[in-house]
């Protein structure tokens, strides 16, 4: 069934908490050169290619059904990744100005590599009708330099502070994470709002942090069919649903620039695209029960998700999610703490409430770095503060197989700051755009939350790519993970 080009009439806006304007503020940046927009006043006509050849993603999660209730009207959704940029697949969707960490970028509105406007169009696909938040935390191919740091933790209070209902984190960090690392996490469930978290694309990996963490959504990857993408999808005990992963066409900001003129691209979708997915069906939760709180939504979310008895698998949690049940099933226990657990052990633990005032990382009125209240500001040729060692960051990447239609749209290039680093391994330090995936040196460095310009399957497997060799699908059927409902925190 092809997505309706006109949705259904949008639902009331949720009283729980309302959406405020999000300014972008600038505080550090890494790698990659280039930044795409539309050039203002350039009308686009909505472009429905996206939802078109997606049809089976929609139809896989039953989510037709789920729209004659809902489609995510007056739900935020943060997308935090490499921001987002103007699209004709977009004409006509709430896609807010955002936050970008770059210093003298006014917001989140930019996106030359690709990965944060496909995950932001993976979120629609789902839920038609909600509210996109840009959160710019790197530039694509090349970032972070091996852990979260100051600037990243600032933006994910800042999500939260702005109005984000649900954090959509399509990237993850191997690895022991830090205190202050699961302290930001806390903090935003301890503000109302949902994490979710792709868990990977390396069947050889461990989860990844954030999908790791008890209490965040962590999303494993299903093929076409609805069965576990083990081939190129991270499984473990600490998945708690599966969305689809499979090959998809995506938006593509095309830059001349770089090289790319086509409007879409057809990528192998990564559990990227699943936490987007995920997240656009909790905005369809939300947004039909606005009188619940987090803790309900993703009991909703986990509760009718695969065969919809609450049985929990060790590869992928409580199975495929459906959007028709999430939304319209009756008879879900409700719960009175997060049913995943907490990153910190206990509700409150962060100290925040959702009736707190913003963080100190809110920006004030105004857009651009000078109107930030909190957090530091840095070039985005400085190296990004970081306080761990010993950490592989491994995105829950984009992985794509090839291009996809070639039509026209205008764009112009914005000049940005090439983000040159040159000390930090793993980069590209000659201005170029990354090509494809970097080859992961053995120090810790980042692997991209989707390549430059799309390329192909990393070297070495980095990235979420296809298996090593002598890699078997687990035969048989899969043991139950050895945490429930009822003890959360034993993940």
């Amino acid at each position: 069934m092809a997505i309706p080009l006109t949705p259904p009439p949008a639902e009331p806006r949720s009283p729980r908490r309302p959406l405020r304007t999000a300014i972008g503020a600038g505080l550090t940046a890494l790698a990659a050169a280039g930044a795409v927009a539309t050039a203002p006043g350039v009308a686009l006509a909505q472009d429905t290619t996206f939802y078109d050849e997606n049809t089976w993603v929609t139809d896989l999660i039953e989510a037709p059904a789920a729209w004659e209730t809902s489609t995510g009207a007056g739900i935020t959704v943060a997308v935090m990744d490499t921001g987002v940029a103007d699209h004709p697949a977009f004409e006509g969707k709430d896609v807010q100005p955002g936050y970008s960490i770059f210093e003298g970028e006014a917001d989140g509105r930019a996106d030359a590599d690709g990965h944060g406007t496909a995950v932001a169009a993976g979120i629609l696909l789902a839920a038609p009708d909600a509210t996109i938040l840009p959160v710019r935390l790197g530039t694509g191919a090349t970032d972070f330099g091996g852990a979260m740091g100051a600037a990243e933790y600032d933006a994910f209070r800042w999500a939260v502070d702005n109005g984000a209902d649900v954090l959509v984190v399509p990237w993850g960090l191997i690895g022991n994470m830090s205190d202050e690392d699961l302290e930001v996490m806390q903090y935003v469930i301890d503000k109302g709002a949902v994490i979710v978290a792709g868990a990977g694309n390396d069947p050889s990996e461990d989860v990844a942090f954030p999908a790791s963490a008890p209490g965040v959504v962590g999303v494993t990857g299903t093929d076409d069919t609805g069965e576990v993408w083990y081939e190129s999808t991270t499984v473990g005990p600490e998945v708690d649903v599966a969305a689809p992963a499979f090959t998809m066409t995506v938006p593509n900001p095309a830059s001349g620039s770089l090289g790319q003129d086509e409007l879409y691209r057809e990528i192998g979708g990564g559990t990227s695209m699943g936490s987007g997915i995920t997240g656009g069906v909790l905005a369809l939760i939300w947004a039909a029960h606005v009188d619940l709180d987090a803790n309900n939504v993703i009991q909703r979310l986990i509760q009718t998700a695969g065969d919809g008895s609450g049985t929990v698998e060790e590869d992928s949690g409580y199975g495929l999610i459906n959007a028709d049940e999430a939304v319209n099933a009756e008879g879900i226990e409700p719960v009175d703490e997060n049913p995943l657990g907490y990153p910190m052990g206990e509700a409150g633990a962060s100290g925040a409430s959702p009736d707190d005032p913003a963080s100190d990382a809110e920006g004030a009125e105004g857009s651009g770095p000078e109107a930030a209240t909190g957090g530091p500001s840095v070039s985005a040729e400085g190296n990004k503060e970081s306080n761990l060692s010993g950490i592989i960051v491994v995105a829950a990447a984009v992985v794509l197989l090839g291009a996809g239609i070639a039509v026209w749209l205008v764009l112009r290039g914005r000049g940005r700051k090439e983000a040159a680093q040159a000390q930090q391994p793993g980069f590209n330090s000659g201005g170029e755009p990354p090509q494809g995936y970097q080859q992961a040196p053995p120090n810790p460095t980042y692997v991209p939350p989707g390549g430059q310009g799309y390329g192909g399957p990393p070297p070495g497997q980095q990235g979420y790519s296809s298996p090593p060799q002598g890699y078997n699908q687990p035969g048989g059927p899969a043991e139950p993970s050895p945490w429930r409902p009822s003890d959360p925190n034993q993940r």
